[in-house]
């Protein structure tokens, strides 16, 4: 082979063979810092969202309070514990009584209801009703009107009831209704008179009696006096009806 041959085939492999890249010469680029005052990108992981259909975390349920016990409330009967009511006279004593709370004080603007037997001895409020209601005033004092007894002789007793929001409080008043003013009731003065009647016939028949044998005595010539007859009453006993 030719010298010169042998030089170019060198000269080609040398231009076949790839350079080394170079590195630039130039000024390096500069990365855009954030303006200042501002907060870079946080790099933390998001929360992950729940996905439909899965039920979301509840906040703990606040505990419900418990509620308050209903309050007492004390009735202290003022007027009509243990009266005698007059059934002749239609005359009665009406009740009254004081509210009063837990601390012993006055309770104003309290419901109080007075009621009476529905059958039996006890009385009506103003011709009719059996119950009646009333406020309590400023002093705690509750009382009914138009009582009157009814017709029935006997030991009854009125339920008092009252009421302020969700306290309340009850009593029971004792009374009697009795005949008075014509010597008790309408049996027992048909038995007295009939007892008076009785004795005043036995009376003039003793005396009739006693005429006559006197008469007899003084017409004949026995020597043997005759002695009138005396009747003396025993005592009356008047007993119930039968």
């Amino acid at each position: 082979m030719e010298p010169r041959t042998v030089l170019s085939v060198v000269l080609a492999g040398l231009l076949a063979w790839p350079l080394p890249a170079q590195q630039p010469t130039g000024p390096r680029p500069q990365i855009a810092q954030p303006p200042q005052g501002t907060q870079a990108p946080s790099t933390l992981p998001t929360p992950e969202r729940p996905s439909p259909g899965t039920p979301a975390a509840q906040a703990p349920a606040a505990q419900a309070q418990p509620a308050e016990p209903p309050g007492v409330l004390k009735i202290v009967v003022v007027e009509g514990e243990g009266a005698v009511n007059n059934i002749r006279t239609r005359s009665a004593t009406a009740p009254v009584v004081e509210v009063r709370d837990e601390n012993d004080k006055p309770v104003a603007g309290a419901e109080v209801i007075f009621q009476l037997p529905p059958a039996g001895p006890g009385g009506v409020f103003h011709g009719w009703m059996r119950t009646q209601t009333v406020r309590t005033d400023e002093k705690g004092r509750a009382a009914a009107s138009g009582y009157a007894p009814n017709d029935q002789a006997g030991r009854f007793n009125i339920k008092v009831t009252a009421t302020l929001g969700n306290r309340t409080g009850s009593a029971v008043i004792s009374q009697t209704n009795v005949y008075r003013g014509g010597g008790g009731g309408p049996g027992i003065s048909s038995a007295r008179s009939g007892w008076w009647k009785i004795l005043v016939g036995v009376g003039a028949a003793g005396a009739v009696i006693g005429a006559v044998a006197a008469t007899r005595g003084n017409g004949t010539a026995s020597a043997t006096t005759s002695r009138p007859i005396t009747i003396t009453p025993g005592p009356i006993t008047v007993g119930t009806p039968r």
